[in-house]
This record gives C-alpha cells, structure tokens and sequence, in this order.
C-alpha cells in the first residue's frame, strides 16, 4: 500500500478536534500519499470511497460515522483503517486500536490486516452490537451537545434517565440454541466484544468468532438494573439472574409492539427483525498480533 484516502468527520467525539498533522506526517515518512477529506455527510463520504483509486481508507470518526460505510468498504474491498475520533470508539476498542495519531499511522507499515464479521438486521450492516428497549432510549438521548459536555460519562446519564421511562415488550426468539418469548425490558444482539462506551457484549465474543452473542433482560426496578451493570459491564449476562442469554450465525426476534432497532449508534430497522454474521466480510487494518 502507497496512497491512502482519509476521510475525516468533523463533528465526531461532540466535535472536539481531531488531530491529523501527527497523522499525516508519520504517513508521509513511511512513503505513504494520503488525501485528507472533510465531508459534511456520509452521501459525500460514500461517493469518495467509491471513485477513489487510493489502496485503503482511513476514517477518523466514531461509530456512528462508520456505519454508513460499511457497505461501500466491502463492495469496494478496500482495507479500513480506523482512527477513533468519536465518543465511545466501540468498534476500535474491539480491534484493540492504538489512541496516538502517530501510532495508528505506524499501522500502515507495522500492522496487518484483518477479516471482521459484518452484523446484518434486515440486511442493514452493523459492527458492534444491535439493541431493542432501553438501549434505543439511551441512543436518542445522547445529542451532540450531550456528548460533546459530558464525553463517555454521557451514557451514564441517559442510562439513569432511560431507565425510568422504558417500556417492556414481548420479544420471541428463533434461530439460536433456543426458541423463547419472554417479557424483557432490554436486548442485545453483539457481533463485536464492545458497546455502549465500554459495555461487554459476551466475555468470549470476539470480531472474528463468527457468531453473534443474544441477551435479554426482564424489567427491573431501577435498583435492580443498577445492580445488573457489572454483569453487563464485564460481559458476564449468563451469570446475572433473570436474563436470557443465547448465540447463534442468524437470530430473529418478532417484539409486541414493534420496535426500534438500534445499531453502532443509529436507528437501523424495526421488528420483525433477522440477525445474521457475515464472517470476515470487512478488511480493516489493525495491531500486528504478538507471536510466542
């Protein structure tokens, strides 16, 4: 690889700057040609992965800027590297991406690349992980202005006030290792490790395990769904009480009433809705793994 696209989101991380110049910089002494775009939208991004001749693209933007690439990333089978500039940053965590400008440019060299699963909810691409219920009150919560005050904490914030006004649903499930309905007030369907600003979808998942990890948790009082958080924050849900937990490559949920889904920050579908992986669909270029 010699040229390189990078396209950068402006408005991520509640707009606090990001710095390319360390960036560019290390990418030049390394022999690298890099054009440095700032599209105000995805349409624009979109159209400027898709005419160029570069040999990979770099997004410096957060999950939320990512989505909406995903599938011009695969069509194109350009590698992605990842420059976590947004609030949460999930899906750089789970490729365990370095902070450093200078170091994510090291990447282009130093590193390797990699195949992701790809998540699908009704044939809408996802990275980290989808939810129904209290999660989508949390997603509509987290403005810009939220997050640009208040960075990760944020989500503390519209957790504590979304779990005073969810909902339960009815949800049934089919496809995994069990067919179930069951009256929950939240659920999660994970293909990466990461959600939520740090949230662990399952202990073991993984970007590249081909599978996606299932949960669902019965309405609590807000005392009790404090008291799941470290379940939920470590990826230990089989050992919370009252919450169901399952895997599978396709999951579908019917809810009553219907409901959002959620995914990587953005509303992607509604129920009835069908989760499947597409195992190692995505290139990305991430730390070169330690060999013993």
């Amino acid at each position: 690889m010699r040229t390189l696209l990078l396209i950068e989101n402006p408005h991520s991380g509640g707009g606090k700057h990001w710095e390319a110049e360390p960036f560019l910089e290390k990418a030049a002494e390394q022999g690298f040609e890099v054009r440095h775009e700032n599209p105000e939208n995805p349409e624009e991004s979109i159209r400027l992965i898709e005419e160029t001749k570069a040999d990979a693209v770099a997004v410096a933007g957060g999950d939320g800027t990512l989505n909406p690439l995903i599938s011009t990333l695969i069509g194109r089978k350009l590698p992605l590297l990842l420059l976590p500039a947004g609030t949460a940053n999930d899906f750089a965590r789970s490729l365990c991406m370095p902070e450093k400008p200078e170091e994510l440019a090291g990447l282009l060299t130093g590193g390797e690349i990699a195949a992701i699963d790809v998540g699908y909810a009704n044939g809408k691409p996802f990275l980290n992980a989808a939810s129904i219920g209290m999660t989508n009150t949390i997603s509509r919560l987290q403005t810009e202005e939220r997050k640009g005050k208040l960075g990760v904490l944020s989500y503390a914030v519209s957790a504590f006030e979304a779990g005073r006004t969810a909902e339960p649903f009815i949800a049934r499930f089919e496809g995994g290792k069990a067919r179930k309905d069951i009256r929950c007030i939240q659920l999660l369907v994970g293909n990466g490790r990461y959600y939520g600003g740090g949230m662990t979808v399952h202990a073991d998942a993984t970007l590249t395990d081909g599978l996606l990890h299932l949960y669902a948790a019965v309405p609590r009082s807000l005392f009790g769904m404090a008291a799941l958080l470290p379940f939920l924050r470590f990826g230990q849900t089989e050992l919370a009480p009252e919450v169901f937990c399952d895997e599978g490559k396709e999951i579908s949920i019917t809810t009553s009433p219907p409901r959002h889904v959620f995914a990587d920050g953005e509303e992607l579908t509604e129920t009835p809705v069908r989760f499947r992986v597409k195992r190692g669909a995505l290139q990305a270029i991430v730390p070169r793994k330690e060999t013993t």
